[in-house]
């Protein structure tokens, strides 16, 4: 068995065994997750050379299969976690696993394991599931899924009862033998001939094949036939081709069915948009070379920190703060936290590195006095830090931060970004309720 436990952001084997190049497609991975996992809509993620596999767990399932294209060799394993109420759908953990699998004398290309589908397949999958209402799987689908290869015409074909052979015809009977001939001065009584042998019976005729409609009963199929026929329809008498990833457009209206699902709801301090420093301007200052800041006067001095060429993200760049330039970022509006409650970025980043990441519990100050409050709460240790690390991407990745270990109360979020080889910018900040 191999076992993980999957907590905040890393990733810990407790259960392991040696993987076989020829086991590929039937290793079972399990996963045993931390209450900030739980709630989410989890996808595994392998990694080998230039490709890339996904399995979807949704909120219920703990464990998967290895893709079965996997090789020999190395291949790395990660976790994302679906933040449903945003445009970045996933998060990662910090800690990518390296599974090692062994070289075996088993060829594996000649078997009929399926490939693994892509991840808006599988998503499709967990959202039909979950919703109610939706067709079910028609039979040919669920033929394949229990091992048929072929076409739907040939799986047609193969629905066909074989005939019954016919039943041999009976023996004619054997002729009786004469009789003796009668002893002298009386004539003999004739012998009688043998009597006719029965007609042979009938063969038994072969039995039909089950119908399409019985399978998919036997299968699970809920439902009258009429309504059987009826899901073997796509929309609109259409087959969907699934081959294809997923759109922008699909993805946002399978996040809006998994948020209705879930039912979570956040809290945000910073989402980037063209009216962030309208939104924001007053409520979030800035600490750095030249003091106190709110955001507005700070992008009036820093012209690439928050502006239209990057939609407004808080962007640590080198053009305005050369190299390793530090700014400080403090949050004004104070947040009610519980531990239950999770703290979830979204950003870019040029290098993976320990970040910084504090919460200062309220007071009564506000403005340029209450982000120097901040700042020297910060410096004199008096506030909590939260372990968090940037994780390297090259496009937008959203990450998830437990605060399982904050006590219950009123505090402001403050954190720091450096222009060095990271120079993160940030799309959005929030905090996850359940």
């Amino acid at each position: 068995m191999i076992k993980f436990l999957v907590k905040g952001q890393n990733i810990e084997t407790l259960e392991h065994e040696v993987i076989a190049a020829d086991q590929i497609a039937f290793v079972k991975v399990h996963f045993a997750f931390d209450n900030s996992w739980k709630p989410l809509h989890k996808v595994v993620q392998f990694m080998q050379d230039e490709n890339t596999y996904n399995r979807v767990l949704g909120t219920v399932e703990t464990s998967c299969f290895l893709p079965s294209e996997l090789l020999a060799g190395t291949v790395k394993m990660s976790l994302f976690g679906y933040d449903t109420a945003s445009s970045e759908t996933v998060r990662a953990t910090t800690v990518v696993k390296a599974l090692h699998i062994r070289p075996s004398g088993f060829d594996g290309e000649n078997s009929n394991v399926p490939p693994t589908p892509d991840l808006y397949q599988q998503l499709l999958q967990k959202i039909q599931s979950a919703s109610k209402g939706l067709d079910g799987k028609s039979a040919f689908e669920i033929a394949v899924e229990h091992g048929f290869v072929g076409t739907e015409t040939e799986w047609l074909e193969s629905l066909k009862g074989v005939d019954g052979k016919d039943g041999c015809d009976g023996r004619n009977g054997v002729d009786g033998l004469p009789g003796k001939d009668g002893k002298d001065g009386a004539d003999g009584v004739p012998g009688h001939n043998g009597a006719d042998g029965k007609n042979g019976v009938d063969g038994i005729n072969g039995s039909d094949g089950k119908s399409a409609y019985i399978i998919a009963v036997e299968h699970g199929f809920s439902g009258t036939e009429n309504e059987w026929l009826q899901s073997l329809k796509g929309k609109d008498g259409i087959t969907p081709d699934m081959s294809d990833y997923a759109t922008k457009a699909d993805i946002a209206e399978l996040q809006e069915q998994i948020r209705q699902i879930s039912a979570i709801s956040y809290i945000s301090v910073f989402e980037s948009d063209s009216d962030a420093l309208q939104k924001y301007g007053d409520s979030i200052y800035t600490y750095y070379n030249d003091g106190y800041r709110s955001l507005a006067g700070f992008a009036e001095s820093y012209p690439h920190f928050c502006s239209a060429e990057n939609n407004y993200a808080l962007y640590f760049n080198q053009n305005d703060f050369s190299w390793a330039g530090s700014v400080f970022v403090m949050f004004l509006t104070p947040v009610a936290i519980t531990s239950k409650m999770k703290l979830i970025l979204s950003y870019m980043v040029g290098a993976s590195q320990d970040a910084e990441f504090y919460l200062v519990k309220k007071t009564d100050k506000t403005g340029s006095e209450l982000a120097q409050y901040i700042y020297e709460e910060i410096k004199a240790e008096n506030a909590l830090q939260l372990s968090f690390q940037w994780l390297y991407s090259n496009d937008f990745i959203s990450v998830m931060q437990s605060l399982e270990s904050i006590p219950k109360g009123e505090y402001y979020l403050a954190f720091s970004g450096t222009s060095d080889n990271s120079h993160p910018m940030v799309k959005s900040i929030k905090f996850m309720k359940e």
